[in-house]
């Protein structure tokens, strides 16, 4: 089969009842950065315009599809409504054999049941898809972004602390660097901009007076709340060495997907935490599901708590497929769900629930020639 052959199969499984869509190529810059931080800017194409503003092309479908029904949205719609595409992206490649300019063909559903029966919809019609192009996966990640931010909250950090940690999860390696770091204290600069009345604005004013100007994705509120969470980090005498057992253990469990529940459940037990319980049952539940329904794909399939997205609008079930002849940062096909992302976009004036998956055919094609 040819490239175009497999965008046209793909497209098959994912146009019925469906409306199809291409959208802005060009988005302001802020979105991907907001969103994912400074670090997703290596994989960013971005210009700047004669008036100096900053923009990018498309670097995948999710962001711009988001847009175009936020709009349909803030005009009062509030049915479920189901996208799909066949259509460019562009992105610094991940391997050197990568290109910058590929197409993905895929589908984006807003404001359906957030359940894990809508999980294993999305997850199913993906592997359709794979299926229909010919293509055999080797192996399935998955992962679930909202079992860690559960176990953060469930160990009784302050709230500062319990945001950093958060943070740190969405960067590769970030919470164990963070764990393994020495508590610190803050300079007496630092203290004096936090025990003002007005913290983000001494801190502005204090860079000015330094000659800097801030720039990228972190405001200063957020800075301050990085300073905040140094500060009660300090004052607890680092982070406490329960919590970072138990976040050590758990950043380190990667095992078949099957499993993982009873691992999870093993943990929470162990060290008396009951606040990961309801994301527990959904990953049980959905896996439960897909065993029913796929179980050569659960099978082949590895869950790691660590797993994620550099695009960090992910906020629940996720996963990638990979196959032979790619690396593990090359999936043939991935999906996942991403119910704030309207709300985001939107600064909390809408909100809808939100999922999809895509397939990259350039990395199908290559598959086929593995195998």
């Amino acid at each position: 089969m040819s490239e175009a052959a497999l965008i046209d199969a793909a497209r098959r499984v994912f146009a019925p009842g469906a409306t199809e869509i291409d959208p802005a190529y060009i988005l302001p810059a802020d979105r991907p950065l907001e969103l994912s931080g400074e670090a997703i800017r290596t994989r960013l194409c971005t210009f700047t315009d004669a008036r100096g503003a900053e923009w990018v092309m498309r670097p995948d479908l999710t962001l711009p599809v988001a847009d175009a029904e936020l709009q349909r949205r803030l005009s009062g719609a509030k049915d479920e409504r189901v996208y799909a595409y066949a259509a460019r992206a562009f992105r610094l490649p991940a391997a050197p054999d990568d290109p910058l300019e590929f197409t993905q063909v895929g589908f984006e559903r807003f404001g359906a049941l957030s359940n894990p029966d809508a999980d294993v919809a999305l997850f199913t019609r993906v592997l359709e898809a794979v299926d229909a192009c010919d293509v055999h996966s080797r192996a399935i990640m998955m992962g679930d972004l909202a079992i860690v931010p559960a176990f953060i909250e469930a160990l009784g950090l302050p709230d500062v602390m319990q945001a950093r940690l958060k943070r740190a999860f969405r960067q590769d390696g970030g919470v164990r660097a963070l764990l393994d770091a020495p508590a610190r204290g803050l300079d007496a600069q630092a203290k004096r901009i936090l025990a003002s009345a007005d913290p983000a604005g001494a801190l502005t004013e204090h860079f000015s007076q330094a000659g800097f100007t801030l720039m990228g994705a972190r405001s200063a509120d957020e800075i301050v709340e990085g300073l905040s969470a140094q500060a009660a980090e300090a004052a607890a005498g680092g982070i406490p060495a329960r919590a970072q057992a138990i976040l050590h253990a758990l950043g380190s469990l990667d095992c078949a997907a099957g499993e993982a529940p009873r691992q999870l459940d093993h943990l929470c037990a162990e060290h008396s935490l009951k606040g990961p319980h309801a994301p527990i049952a959904a990953l049980t539940e959905r896996l439960e599901r897909i065993g029913k329904v796929r179980p050569k794909a659960l099978a082949a399939s590895v869950f790691r708590a660590s797993f994620g997205r550099r695009f960090t609008y992910y906020d629940g079930f996720l996963f990638e497929v990979l196959s032979d002849g790619l690396t593990d940062r090359q999936p043939v096909a991935a999906g996942g769900r991403y119910d704030g992302l309207i709300a985001a976009l939107s600064n909390g004036r809408v909100s809808a629930t939100a999922l999809g998956g895509v397939v990259r055919p350039d990395r199908l094609l290559r598959a086929k020639a593995a195998s």
